[in-house]
């Protein structure tokens, strides 16, 4: 393999520990503010990543734009360049989660498409949880509103997370409660379920931005703030994780 098709990277260009984000904007962030000695090695459509140094080790960060298809896309080729371990960062819709509060799930329910071309559907979405106790210690020591639970996967933003934002219904979020569901999202049920057939250590530890119902926000300045420490607590538990 010279170079992967949609990443554009060759091996050597990522580190084995990897932050996987949806927003390229936040590599930009994460490379120019928080990194030691990070360079942005390639930028195609949604995928952006970025290689530094954190407290000694080298760590990469990825973009993967929004939704479980084109994470899954990021994923497979992160695995090709012998990535072991993924740490999904971001945001999530609370459901029995506050606002303000970082979720770490504990697992996923499936109903995005993607993670059935790898598992059928009776096989759970988890992460590893050796990785989820690592980012929740360190994530506390950052005083930061640590929740563990069930999130729910979906792929259609609008149709499945917030149709009253563009009139129609609200969500029914009456089983997602039932189930105990803490919060809704896009792609932890494809890290999760690409993680165990790939052989790779994968989680998500994402801040709650929205409230799913009533449909709330998170203040922009406390966002900032919170989601500096989100990624810093990630990074640390990276570091500090041996798998």
């Amino acid at each position: 393999m010279t170079e992967t098709l949609y990443l554009h990277l060759r091996h050597g260009d990522v580190a084995p520990r990897v932050l996987l984000t949806g927003d390229p904007a936040r590599v930009d962030r994460i490379s120019d503010k928080i990194l030691e000695r990070s360079r942005i090695i390639s930028r195609h459509r949604e995928f952006v990543v970025a290689t530094g140094i954190h407290h000694g080790q080298p760590i990469s960060v990825v973009s993967a734009g929004i939704g479980a298809p084109s994470t899954a896309i990021a994923i497979e080729e992160l695995a090709q360049l012998g990535v072991k371990t993924i740490v999904r960062i971001g945001t999530m819709l609370g459901i029995l989660a506050p606002i303000g509060s970082v979720v770490l799930a504990t697992g996923a329910a499936r109903f995005e498409g993607a993670s059935g071309w790898y598992l059928p559907p009776p096989y759970p979405a988890i992460p590893h949880w050796g990785l989820v106790e690592s980012l929740s210690e360190v994530a506390r020591r950052y005083h930061l509103d640590v929740r563990h639970g069930l999130t729910v996967t979906h792929d259609a933003f609008y149709a499945s997370l917030a149709p009253q934002v563009v009139g129609r219904k609200p969500v029914d979020l009456e089983v997602p409660k039932r189930a105990g569901a803490l919060t809704l999202d896009m792609e932890s049920a494809l890290v999760f379920t690409l993680g165990m057939v790939l052989g790779l250590q994968a989680a998500s530890m994402c801040l709650v931005t929205v409230q799913a119902q009533p449909f709330t926000t998170l203040a922009m300045d406390a966002r900032a703030a919170l989601e500096t420490q989100l990624i810093k607590a990630a990074l640390d538990g990276l570091i500090a994780f041996e798998g």
